[in-house]
């Protein structure tokens, strides 16, 4: 049986795969990081498929990276000026995990 921490490391994709997302100045808030984003490979993304808003803008953005060709895709998610990104093999597991992002209605 293979160890599901090895099938997992396999199946991840190393964000050095990925194109550089901008990082953003001290001054910089979300909306001027959609700005960087432009011709970088990386898009925002304002909501789920079915509606529902990612991030809480500009404060959370979301954006994505789609590379079919190379079966690469991605998340960077900017959060007050941190920025975390996480790289996907497969499109359908990328966006499930944009869910995690999902503003809720508090």
């Amino acid at each position: 049986m293979t160890d599901p921490r090895i099938l997992a490391a396999v199946e991840a994709v190393t964000t050095d795969l990925l194109p550089p997302v901008p990082r953003p100045e001290l001054e910089d808030d979300g909306y001027d990081w959609m700005v960087l984003l432009r011709g970088s490979g990386w898009f925002p993304v304002p909501a789920t498929p079915d509606g529902r808003p990612l991030g809480s803008w500009p404060y959370q953005i979301v954006a994505h990276h789609n590379d079919p060709e190379r079966g690469l895709y991605g998340i960077a998610a900017y959060t007050e000026g941190d920025i975390h990104v996480t790289g996907y093999w497969d499109k359908d597991a990328r966006d499930q995990d944009s869910n995690t992002y999902v503003e809720d209605d508090d």
